[in-house]
């Protein structure tokens, strides 16, 4: 499984907290809140590599992509506390692929995204929960610990794939075949319809939920 090695060491640093704690991960102290727009020009692949907090991707009305992020001091992890005013987007513009993130780890991070046109996106996030809606591309989601849920259209889809190593793995639509594989604690899904694109899903402890309308 992809960054399984992050996974363990994410699934070891919150140990004796409840998921809902992991996922809604309480911040004090100021925010800083970042701001960038950028054209897509060449650009075919979006890549966010978020931490711990939550992730929001929706549809760009417009061919730019419009990035938010809320930068909030981690409360209760006075060993590895950073002030948010450090905090810096960090982007990476190579070739046909954008990659957005943090400078450093050591925040809580509220994102809020619109994608404009993508052939691919790849949605990374360590801790926390991430919301995706609207977005027509071949889409690749890894969560270390929470949950995911993606909102898209059935006919824009060939295969969707979705995955938890302990949690619940769900594909809702009316259309499209759908095969659900259970053990006693992981669970597997995956739905075939008649579209051009792909989802894989990927949460090492948490939920993945997707509906196709």
């Amino acid at each position: 499984m992809k960054l399984l090695n992050r996974r363990l060491a994410l699934i070891s640093t919150v140990t004796g907290l409840t998921l809902i704690a992991a996922s809604s991960a309480a911040y004090a102290g100021s925010d800083k809140v970042l701001t960038k727009k950028i054209a897509v020009d060449n650009i075919k692949e979006f890549v966010i590599d978020a931490h711990v907090g939550t992730v929001k991707l929706s549809a760009s009305n417009d061919n730019q992509f419009h990035i938010y992020v809320k930068v909030s001091e981690k409360d209760g992890w006075a060993m590895f506390k950073s002030s948010p005013e450090d905090a810096k987007l960090k982007i990476d513009n190579t070739g046909d692929r954008l990659t957005v993130s943090l400078n450093d780890d050591e925040f809580g991070e509220e994102w809020r995204i619109e994608v404009p046109k993508m052939e691919k996106i790849d949605a990374d996030l360590g801790v926390g929960e991430m919301t995706i809606k609207g977005l027509q591309a071949n889409l690749s989601v890894d969560i270390g610990v929470g949950e995911v849920s993606v909102y898209s259209m059935a006919d824009s889809y060939a295969t969707v794939k979705a995955e938890s190593g302990v949690g619940a793995a769900n594909v809702h639509s009316e259309s499209g075949k759908v095969e659900q594989n259970r053990s006693m604690v992981s669970e597997a899904v995956s739905w075939v319809g008649k579209g051009d694109y792909a989802i894989n899903v990927e949460v090492g402890v948490g939920d993945a939920s997707i509906k196709l309308n």
